[in-house]
């Protein structure tokens, strides 16, 4: 009778364990805070705006959805992620041309913004939106943001590094297409990245002997010392109506130096 009990009570030990090991652990569900994209605020050189009740001065980094200096891209940057537990951010585009949305990559959620380098076309507008994916496969999905990216100016004179007479010289560049007459002069101070000077440019080519556009060297103040480097470009822009934005681009950028 005693042996019965003993093995009764170890099948009933075995039949718990067994049943509580089948049981899955309690899973997550519920997916991260919804992710914010941030919408093209304006651009360098503008004044300052109010975002979130903060007066900023806006750059490269703050301005939003935005072209950038190294290449024919877009830059598509996010507000920062609320939870703790994320893994990965999916990345989709879609455009007028190409109206279903399209996954362009996968980044890790430590990211802040997502580069397309893909070949994009000049002055078609593009619209991205991501999804934001915890450790447990939940997601969130963002608003969509868009941009439309110019041909980029090309800078002719001076050249990259070139020493200049800072009361003679002429700033020179070609329009990337003939339709762009808008453009922004951006001069930084090269040791301290602080923005120095920038000024609106508009363009009226002579119909019959165009030349291009041309900028004289501002007159600085205080004035710049001899060895003194600088970094340049120029910034193009072109109206959307039907948007109510303005397309653009961003030149590659050079340095001179202060004869």
């Amino acid at each position: 009778m005693r042996k019965i009990f003993i093995l009764t009570t170890l099948l009933l030990l075995t039949l718990l364990f067994s049943c509580s090991g089948d049981d899955p652990p309690e899973k997550d569900k519920i997916p991260p805070t919804t992710p914010k994209l941030i919408a093209h605020l304006g651009d360098t050189g503008d004044d300052p705006i109010i975002v979130d009740g903060v007066t900023i001065s806006l750059n490269d980094d703050n301005n939003g959805i935005d072209a950038v200096p190294d290449g024919n891209w877009i830059k598509i940057p996010w507000k920062k992620f609320v939870d703790n537990d994320l893994s990965h951010v999916k990345v989709y585009r879609y455009s007028e041309s190409n109206p279903e949305p399209v996954l362009i990559n996968t980044v890790p959620a430590s990211e802040d913004y997502y580069l397309d380098q893909s070949p994009l076309v000049e002055r078609e507008w593009y619209y991205y939106y991501i999804e934001l994916y915890d450790a447990s496969g939940n997601f969130s999905i963002s608003d969509t943001v868009s941009y439309a990216i110019l041909a980029k100016s090309i800078l002719s004179s001076p050249t990259e590094g070139e020493t200049i007479n800072q009361d003679t010289e002429i700033l020179y560049w070609e329009r990337g297409d003939s339709q762009t007459t808008q453009f922004r002069v951006l001069l930084w101070d090269n040791e301290t990245g602080d923005l120095v000077f920038n000024f609106p440019y508009f363009y009226t080519p002579n119909e019959e002997f165009p030349q291009p556009p041309e900028f004289p060297f501002p007159r600085l103040n205080p004035r710049p010392p001899s060895g003194k480097v600088f970094r340049w470009r120029i910034d193009a822009f072109d109206d959307d109506p039907e948007h109510n934005l303005k397309m653009g681009s961003e030149s590659h950028e050079r340095t001179l130096i202060i004869q």
